[in-house]
């Protein structure tokens, strides 16, 4: 028995690719198909990306909603 859910992404982070923000507001690494959990680093609450600790912060100067192209024939 399998159980999929799908997830829409709404927000990327500019300069750092692979991961984004779905739209249950959590973050997810695109490449592996997994969230990350938030983790709680010298007073601060953030995410570790690879070896780099990011605080919610300063990733929320990073979002950015890329932009939908549709086609349209004429």
């Amino acid at each position: 028995m399998t159980i999929s859910i799908e997830i829409n992404i709404i927000w990327y982070i500019k300069g750092i690719e692979n991961y984004a923000f779905g739209s249950d507001k959590k973050l997810y690494n695109l490449q592996r198909c997994t969230a990350k959990k938030q983790c709680y680093n010298n007073g601060s609450i953030g995410y570790w990306i690879g070896k780099k600790f990011y605080s919610v912060t300063y990733l929320k100067t990073l979002l950015y909603k890329e932009k939908i192209k549709e086609y349209c024939p004429f």
